[in-house]
């Protein structure tokens, strides 16, 4: 990423109409209607179409950075009963675009009435300083898999903040399924909640303690699944998850199987989603048949019911 950040400056020279002014956000023009009768929604749609223009065209092999439009930024206000996806189709941009540049970490975080930015280049808006778990997926994928981001800084709340912007990108499987809260599938063809993640009272001795992951009540034998596709990067024993596997996924994340009564990969195995791993157990610390399951970030223990479908909890 560094080394991709010094590139950019190199090339900043070539793109000052990329690099906004320092302004307040309010002082950005407002879109007041959705519709061609406003000017700067025609304004926008132009704009756009200048984009997809000068994209299409053949790109000059001797360009460090393919040559498009000037940046131009607007706000609009979220009319009630319009949520991301309408919003996006209707000022013809891709949702990706609306959600990165505004900080979005699902697409229920638009919320009617507030005022959010809208670019005149569709793309990915990746900051280069991370506020939010969503943000610091897009920025660890964008080291790994994306070149030319264009540097820029934006107006924000308290002064301006920076971004790489990648023109005409769009969101990874893996962003994507974390941005629409579907970045997992349940490990178990079914299974009842027991244990959430977080502080808790050790079943055994009842002094608090730190669950990280959850417990999922399943009768022994039952089939685990891999939640997604990934490398088998452990098995084992642990005296407290008895029976365990934890698998790599992209995006630096690994998920972890506890409590099996029986392991059915091997280590280094490449598994798909959905693929049976295990069965369910009482292995280790356990106080009867249950999966411990847990997904970790770059090493830290993340809450799985975020990232899961549904899960049935027991009834009290």
């Amino acid at each position: 990423m560094k080394s991709r950040r010094r590139f950019v400056a190199g090339c900043l020279l070539l793109l000052l109409p990329l690099i906004l002014a320092q302004t307040a956000a309010a002082d950005y023009p407002e879109i007041r209607r959705l519709a061609p009768s406003d000017p700067l929604f025609r304004q926008l749609q132009a704009d756009l179409q200048r984009y997809h223009q000068a994209a299409s065209r053949p790109r000059d092999p001797q360009a460090a950075i393919p040559s498009l439009p000037p940046l131009k930024i607007l706000a609009v206000r979220v009319p009630p009963g319009m949520d991301l996806f309408a919003l996006a189709a209707r000022l013809n941009l891709p949702y990706d675009t609306l959600a990165s540049i505004n900080a979005l970490s699902s697409p229920g975080a638009l919320q009617t009435g507030a005022m959010v930015l809208v670019p005149s280049l569709p793309g990915l808006y990746v900051p280069i300083r991370p506020a939010t778990t969503f943000e610091e997926i897009l920025v660890s994928v964008s080291a790994n898999t994306r070149t030319e981001g264009q540097e820029i800084r934006i107006a924000a709340e308290g002064g301006t903040r920076g971004f790489l912007f990648f023109p005409g990108q769009s969101f990874t499987p893996v962003e994507r399924a974390y941005f629409l809260s579907i970045l997992f599938r349940f490990p178990l063809p079914d299974g009842i909640l027991t244990s959430a993640f977080g502080v808790r009272q050790n079943p055994f001795d009842g002094h608090a303690e730190f669950h990280r992951g959850v417990d999922l009540a399943a009768p022994t034998g039952t089939e685990v699944f891999a939640a997604r596709d990934g490398l088998v990067l452990e098995i084992g024993y642990d005296p407290v998850l008895g029976n365990m596997i934890v698998l790599a996924h992209d995006g630096g994340y690994e998920t972890v199987y506890g409590h099996l009564s029986r392991v059915e990969v091997v280590l280094k195995q490449q598994v798909r989603s959905g693929m049976i791993i295990g069965r369910v157990g009482s292995t280790g610390y356990s106080t009867g048949p249950h999966l411990h399951f847990e997904v970790r970030r770059q090493g830290a223990s993340r809450d799985p019911a975020p990232l899961l479908p549904a899960v049935r909890e027991r009834a009290p």
